[in-house]
């Protein structure tokens, strides 16, 4: 019976603590030879919907987390992966899931001219 009580109680734990470690999973692709500088710092890329001056796409940044996360947290953590690729804004954030509880977001990461 201690056994149980104590297996269950792990249980609990797990099922109540662990998904409050939400741990972000960030990769990019590179989608040009040029090599830009990176940036400083996150608050030098920015987020657009629409980028309204002459620009040229350099990489994809794909950021997975769990569903629970805003998306302002999401475009936080795409934002520094962009400034280490030299990126001046991000755009055409997507998102899709990834099993039960984790989205899959993507945006591109653009660089003005």
């Amino acid at each position: 019976m201690r056994q149980l009580t104590v297996k269950l109680s792990i249980f609990i734990a797990a099922v109540f603590v662990l998904p409050g470690c939400s741990l972000y999973r960030i990769d990019y692709q590179d989608t040009t030879r040029d090599y830009y500088p990176p940036k400083s710092s996150k608050q030098d890329v920015v987020y657009l919907e629409k980028i309204d001056k002459p620009h040229e796409f350099v990489g994809v940044v794909v950021v997975s987390v769990e569903n629970t996360r805003p998306l302002e947290d999401v475009l936080q953590q795409m934002r520094g992966q962009a400034a280490l690729l030299g990126g001046d804004a991000i755009t055409a954030v997507s998102s899709g899931p990834e099993g039960l509880m984790r989205t899959c977001y993507k945006a591109k990461v653009a660089v003005y001219k």
